[in-house]
């Protein structure tokens, strides 16, 4: 089980060590300007420590995104512009990203940074001692959630999150949040396996995943609802749900491995790190434990 420190800190022990860039920050975005300068620069910052770049994936932007990505590229060599042409979603621009990454471990964040950049350390620690795939979580233990959500929308995320556990059988505490990490080979993984464009992108990724036998691990995060989110609950809802159709047709005809988990090319079977999913405490809070009022601070407790 992975070790999760609540405090930021510097680079890991066994941290590859391969240049010009050791880790590949991925930011996908869409109309974010307002936003965007103040998070490439929380990002680089916070991240300083690390040998690094900033990916800063345009998909099809109507407003200055990419302008403002231009702008930091010229005056920062670690920041780069990936820019798509037209809009295909945040699943597309994501592959985007890791294909053009260079680095040897990558780190996927949301452009409003409702995850505190500082968690990075978290997940990468986690790659460090033999994880594959980190899923950032709001329901492990150990996790901050400094401002809820509105109260919809935090139902059809928890929804959304069971719907796809009962279907695919993948125990996963929040397949939602949007802050993930990997290393380069499960990324080269999962872009040979991996068709969704749009948001449920990170469930093919964890059904791939597990097909192929990844280490799959859950990390708590410190997380806070953002009053601008670019998200339209109602359309990433429908087309979640067509996804979520099409991963589990692709599943059942093989195309992601083997049925049995841990059963892929890229581990053998007798592999002791390969299998089910795992995570630093139970999904959600221990029974009994009230959750707060919709605009309340919980922490998930670690015991």
């Amino acid at each position: 089980m992975t070790t999760s420190h609540t405090s930021p800190g510097p680079p890991v022990a066994g941290i590859p060590s391969k240049d010009p860039h050791t880790l590949s920050i991925v930011l996908p975005v869409y109309d974010e300007e307002a936003v965007l300068g103040r998070s490439i620069e929380r990002l680089l910052d916070t991240l300083r420590e690390w040998k690094s770049e900033l990916l800063v994936v345009d998909d099809g932007s109507r407003d200055g995104s990419a302008d403002v990505a231009r702008r930091w590229a010229e005056r920062d060599a670690r920041v780069r512009l990936v820019q798509l042409k037209r809009n295909q979603g945040k699943g597309a621009a994501v592959r985007a990203g890791l294909k053009a990454a260079r680095g040897e471990w990558m780190l996927i964040t949301d452009a409003d940074l409702s995850t505190d950049p500082a968690c990075a350390n978290d997940l990468l620690n986690a790659l460090g001692h033999g994880a594959d795939l980190v899923f950032g979580s709001r329901r492990a233990q150990g996790a901050q959630l400094l401002q809820r959500q509105p109260r919809l929308r935090e139902g059809l995320g928890r929804g959304f999150t069971a719907l796809t556990n009962s279907l695919l059988g993948l125990g996963l505490g929040d397949l939602t949040c949007g802050f993930k990490a990997l290393n380069r080979p499960t990324a080269e993984a999962l872009l040979s396996c991996t068709h969704v464009d749009g948001w449920a992108f990170d469930v093919e990724w964890a059904v791939c995943a597990r097909a192929q036998g990844l280490r799959l691990e859950e990390v708590p995060v410190r997380w806070a609802h953002q009053r601008d989110s670019k998200v339209r609950v109602g359309h990433a809802v429908l087309t979640s749900l067509l996804d979520l159709a099409q991963i589990w047709r692709r599943r059942r005809t093989g195309h992601y491995g083997a049925l049995a988990p841990g059963t892929g090319p890229l581990r053998d079977r007798s592999d002791p790190s390969a299998g089910e999913p795992r995570m630093n405490g139970p999904a959600g809070p221990p029974q009994g434990f009230p959750l707060p009022r919709e605009s309340g601070r919980v922490t998930i407790p670690t015991s």
